[in-house]
């Protein structure tokens, strides 16, 4: 069985929408939808957005069913000089947890911040997806919104996005012994901002991942 992972249920409404044979479970509240895919065994898990609902879900996941694999998915926020463009596809070399520590003030030095302790988990990258754009993905509880912080943790960590799931998530199917893939489609570039995304951005920028996954279930083997 294949668990999808996605935070929210405007970031997964594509894939459900094409699931065969639905059949959704609560765990305590948190939704679970079992289905086929080209006769393959979807579980998809909407946990919530975070690090504290998604380590929740996922252990509910894998207590409760039979994982053999897991593939997070979602929006990510990608950082300055990544390269990366809104709509644009990728991967994960391995998930750190980011903000772990004090903060001092948002810039672009490292005393601007002192990190407590942050945790990294390699991820699975398929053969047939390393074409794809790769690189470290950061777990952040509040999303960036300031240009030198976003500098700062791009450079400390040579990473290429952000999310708020992916190493909650990442830990807990390691625990598991099972595998994880983490894709995920662009839905904004980490700058000065003073607002949330819009509903209709995360959606769009959401079906460009999901259209991929949909397409290449086979990629993932």
């Amino acid at each position: 069985m294949i668990a999808l992972f996605f935070a929210t249920l405007v970031e997964s409404q594509l894939i459900i929408s094409k699931l065969k044979d639905k059949t959704t479970y609560y765990i305590r509240k948190t939704p679970f939808i079992k289905g086929k895919i080209d006769n393959r065994e979807i579980l998809l898990c909407i946990s919530g957005i975070g690090k504290i609902n998604s380590s929740i879900a996922s252990v509910f996941a894998f207590e409760k069913f039979p994982i053999d694999k897991v593939i997070i998915s979602g929006i990510a926020g990608a950082y300055p000089t990544s390269g990366l463009k809104i709509g644009d596809i990728a991967l994960a070399e391995k998930e750190i947890e980011a903000d772990q520590g004090l903060l001092i003030k948002c810039d672009d030095e490292e005393k601007s911040f002192i990190f407590i302790d942050y945790q990294e988990f390699p991820l699975y990258i398929p053969n047939s997806l390393k074409n794809l754009k790769k690189g470290v993905f950061l777990t952040v509880s509040a999303c960036t919104g300031n240009l030198k912080r976003a500098y700062f943790l791009e450079r400390k960590f040579n990473a290429i996005c952000e999310n708020m799931e992916g190493a909650a998530i990442a830990k807990v199917a390691q625990n598991y012994g099972v595998p994880v893939t983490e894709i995920r489609s662009i839905s904004n570039l980490v700058t000065d901002r003073n607002n949330l995304l819009k509903t209709e951005e995360v959606i769009k920028a959401a079906e460009i991942v999901q259209r991929f996954i949909l397409e290449s279930f086979h990629l993932f083997e």
